[in-house]
């Protein structure tokens, strides 16, 4: 029996597109960053011998600081090295009060780095199965967790031309496969606890929840929708995570009166 599917109601942000000029200014910085200082950069990177390859606390936190910097200078905020060097470090130690547009440009410095390592993965060539952390040995291991930064996703795109079901980080880019059917998070194949909920708005992506588990992940099909940012694909769409965690509080509300 195919999986269940249900119908999100959606809000539309009138100032997404603001946020998307936004967005593709900065991300213009982080290519340009790259070209310009990805060889500099990706020879002082250390990789360990299995996954997660770099995690994000043990990039160089240089590397960070400069394209943080250079991001704010896209965003005409003026702060010192120093300043960032000493927020960094706050953040390491589990302190953020940092305000959103600052944690942005910082997300995006950090996500920019870690796409080196990503980069020297993908040449290096590493074997397809050690990308699936679920193995008969450790069935239970997390299949979201990036083989790279080690950063957990909850993106799945179905690729083309087969439809063969990928996990994409966000953070670093990385992409490897996983299992094509039941759910990401806890690997339950019962296709009749998996429910697929979408919005005409977003045609090409539904969010997976599976009833087992109580978590869910989106999942874009490659063949309805191209992607070629798939940091704004998944940012655009968050109206979707939103409705998802409404239509899961008002599933716990309705079992618990039955029950």
């Amino acid at each position: 029996m195919s999986a269940k599917r249900g119908k999100l109601a959606i809000t539309e942000d009138v100032s997404v597109k603001e946020a998307y000029q936004k967005h593709q200014m900065l991300k213009q910085e982080v290519d340009n960053w790259h070209q310009e200082r990805c060889s500099h950069w990706q020879a002082t990177l250390v990789l360990a011998k299995k996954p997660p390859y770099l995690p994000i606390m043990d990039l160089p936190e240089d590397a960070i600081v400069e394209l943080w910097q250079r991001l704010n200078s896209a965003a005409k905020v003026e702060i010192t090295d120093s300043t960032l060097f000493e927020m960094w470090e706050q953040l390491k130690q589990g302190k953020n009060d940092m305000d959103p547009s600052m944690a942005t440009r910082l997300q995006m410095a950090v996500s920019g780095v870690a796409k080196l390592a990503s980069q020297i993965v993908y040449e290096k060539g590493v074997p397809e199965q050690k990308y699936n952390p679920r193995t008969s040995d450790n069935p239970m291991k997390n299949t979201t967790e990036c083989p790279v930064c080690g950063e957990v996703s909850t993106l799945a795109v179905l690729a083309k031309p087969e439809g063969k079901r990928m996990m994409h980080c966000v953070t670093c880019g990385f992409e490897w496969p996983v299992q094509r059917t039941g759910c990401l998070f806890c690997g339950s194949e019962d296709s009749k606890r998996l429910i697929y909920l979408d919005n005409e708005a977003f045609p090409g992506i539904q969010i997976a929840v599976c009833e087992v588990c109580g978590q869910y992940f989106k999942e874009i099909d490659e063949r309805k929708l191209p992607v070629k940012d798939y940091v704004w694909e998944d940012l655009r769409t968050l109206p979707l995570n939103y409705a998802a965690e409404l239509w899961l509080e008002e599933q716990i509300k309705r079992n618990n009166q039955i029950n």
